[in-house]
């Protein structure tokens, strides 16, 4: 049985194709943006130098200058509309197939003008070896300069380095070289045009490797960018940033430090439970989340944790901030997250939610620990200590629709925030009444707490 031999394996085995035609596709796009500068440049690279053979031809033989100022002229407006045509992204798949052909045509012309054209004057050897010359730079545009890939950039240079050997091979006929002349010049040329498309293949295989390890770095940095968000998601954002910059040690260890608490709750949420689908919950329950960490965060807090329908949140804490800065700013997102409510509560009737939802909230300012707790398989950055208490107290016995926060806190904004006194709270664990205001100026309380 006769084995047939496929072209496309070869190919994969020389490291010249890849075994998935997805990634050939992707890689072809990917080496037309690579590859396209290169064009641009060998297009502005070459330029100066076809003016300046230009410049040299008037100066020492008018008479030819005169026969190629034309062609000359020409082709340098074309390397120049050439150049233009690889700006647009549009026209990104034609750079490749213009590279070549422009290759191709400057070979001939080439060949043309230094037999044909230019140093009609001088020995036939010293014209044939600066055709081979001009053939060689040439030949290295189109092989390494333009990084065409091999298959193209033989189409592109084949056809002119046969027109040179047919002219060396003439001048042979006419007896104007000798044969080792004639052969050593045409040596000379396929020498380096196997040499160059060595270099051409050797290009080649370095770009799919290094395509792939793009791919590879692309898919990275894809799923770094997908564990970010996923720990953004799960994690405060101030406490985010900490992580990310590396800045673990001003959220690891707890420290002694002088915050303000904030504990919300939304009042009817069980009932509410009882009342409507699973999937309606969800959305009130997000739609509460979202709205009220938003709020915290544009008032410099950090949203630490979510327990049913309620929040805690810490100002002052990762970051640094003046205790009456953090305290006004704590009572500020309260009074936007009360005001927020009606809003919401427009979004969740249309949703078959009857009645409007409220909520309390509570806030105390003091010195507590703050830091990571937890066990080594899972941490929560938080807040422990008495005033966290507090808080949580206050938010419980303040009546819905309102914000009680402590005596502390209350000496802190008196002078940026209107609030009343209404009463006192007993907390658990505190040997003391705390007496509570408002800053609604409405009453705050409910019954006292024990």
């Amino acid at each position: 049985m006769t084995r047939t031999r496929d072209p496309a394996h070869a190919l994969r085995l020389a490291g010249l194709r890849f075994e998935n035609r997805d990634t050939e596709r992707a890689y072809r796009r990917w080496r037309i943006d690579t590859v396209t500068p290169f064009v641009r440049v060998g297009y502005i690279g070459s330029t100066p130098s076809w003016i300046l053979l230009l410049v040299a031809m008037i100066v020492l033989d008018p008479d030819a200058a005169h026969r190629a100022a034309g062609w000359v002229v020409g082709w340098i407006f074309l390397l120049l509309v050439l150049t233009a045509l690889t700006a647009p992204p549009e026209l990104r798949r034609t750079v490749m197939p213009l590279a070549a052909a422009a290759n191709c045509l400057a070979g001939f012309l080439v060949v043309w003008l230094t037999s044909e054209v230019a140093l009609t004057g001088e020995v036939i050897q010293t014209r044939a070896g600066v055709m081979i010359a001009g053939l060689l730079v040439v030949m290295f545009f189109g092989f390494g300069i333009f990084r065409i890939p091999p298959g193209m950039a033989m189409a592109a240079v084949t056809p002119y380095a046969l027109f040179g050997s047919y002219q060396l091979l003439q001048s042979y006929n006419r007896d104007e070289l000798n044969g080792v002349e004639s052969a050593s010049l045409a040596a000379a040329e396929w020498i380096a045009y196997l040499g160059c498309l060595m270099v051409c293949v050797v290009i080649e295989v370095v770009e799919r490797r290094a395509f792939c390890k793009d791919q590879i770095i692309d898919a990275q940095q894809q799923e770094l960018r997908h564990s970010r968000e996923t720990i953004r998601r799960y994690v405060p954002r101030a406490v985010f940033e900490h992580i990310i910059n590396g800045d673990t040690v001003g959220i690891d260890v707890p420290t002694r430090r002088r915050v303000t608490v904030l504990f919300a709750d939304l009042v009817g949420f069980t009932d509410l439970a009882d009342r409507v689908e699973a999937e309606i919950l969800t959305q009130v329950v997000n739609d509460y989340m979202t709205t009220m960490s938003q709020l915290v965060d544009e008032h410099g807090g950090l949203v630490n944790e979510f327990a049913g329908d309620g929040l805690m949140a810490l100002f002052g804490a990762p970051d640094e901030m003046e205790v009456e800065e953090q305290a006004a700013s704590a009572v500020r997102a309260a009074q936007a997250m009360q005001n927020g409510l009606p809003s919401l509560n427009g979004q969740w009737q249309r949703l078959g939610v009857t009645g409007p939802m409220r909520m309390r909230i509570g806030i105390d300012t003091g010195v507590l620990s703050v830091g990571s707790f937890g066990s080594e398989g899972r941490m929560t950055y938080t807040a422990i200590g008495l005033h966290t208490n507090i808080a949580a107290r206050l938010q419980a016995h303040c009546e819905p629709g309102r914000i009680l926060l402590s005596d502390y806190s209350w000496h802190l904004v008196k002078d940026r925030i209107f609030c009343e006194p209404v009463g006192e709270v007993q907390c658990k664990g505190v040997h003391y009444p705390v007496p509570v205001y408002s800053p609604s100026g409405a009453p705050g309380l409910g019954p006292t707490g024990v």
